[in-house]
């Protein structure tokens, strides 16, 4: 997982980095910090902080959908949209690992370790979320050691908590509208929180992914 991010934010700050002597001393010195962090990756306290790599000049300059997601261990990295069309949206990491979100709600991950194989839920569209909503189902799939099926089959309730919130995302205030689900079946109770724009987009969540793994972090941090 850590090569992934690595690798990752290797890849964004390359690709923004212009032929003037000024920016290639500064690509010179990403690539020291990411030889030392290859070097210590034996070290499972040693992680490279995409937020020390990538400026908000670099990420405006890519021009593309760039997806910001931090593990509870710190560790953390950058991805773009995977080529094609699916259920969802699924975000690629340099190595082929992949995160898939569906309204932003993560749906599946691959590649990551104790893998969300597959998710179901019946949240509903954003803007219909109010004192109304009734609790809905949802599903949680993993797959076991001996190539079985594990499922996690919630009860859960959605709650809008503030509009027109105003949070910092990489350098960048947005006005969000705050969300927070509750689910529970009877052996594991999750919260999540999500932070959605005008335009329906998830800018920040604080998500369950699995037991291993722990909750993650994502921010969608292009404009």
């Amino acid at each position: 997982m850590k090569t992934i991010f690595i690798n990752l934010a290797l890849i964004f700050t390359l690709i923004s980095c212009a032929n003037t002597p000024e920016e290639e001393t500064g690509e010179i010195r990403t690539l020291k910090i990411l030889q030392q962090a290859f070097k210590g990756q034996k070290k499972s306290n040693i992680f490279v902080d995409s937020r020390t790599l990538l400026t908000r000049e670099q990420i405006d300059a890519a021009n593309t959908p760039v997806l910001f997601i931090e593990l509870e261990s710190g560790q953390n990295g950058t991805l773009t949209p995977y080529p094609g069309q699916g259920v969802g949206r699924t975000w690629l990491g340099a190595d082929g690992a992949t995160v898939t979100f569906h309204r932003g709600i993560l749906k599946a991950s691959r590649g990551m370790g104790d893998d969300l194989m597959g998710s179901v839920n019946f949240i509903p569209p954003w803007s219909k979320i109010d004192d109304n909503v009734k609790p809905y189902p949802r599903k949680l799939s993993y797959i076991t050691g001996n190539n079985q099926i594990q499922q996690h089959t919630f009860k859960c309730n959605i709650e809008k908590i503030n509009n027109q919130k105003l949070i910092k995302v990489w350098g960048i205030k947005y006005s969000v509208t705050e969300f927070q689900e509750s689910c529970n079946d009877n052996e594991l109770k999750i919260e999540n929180e999500y932070y959605v724009d005008s335009r329906d987009i998830v800018r920040r969540s604080s998500q369950y992914h699995s037991e291993t793994i722990g909750y993650i972090l994502t921010e969608r941090i292009d404009r």
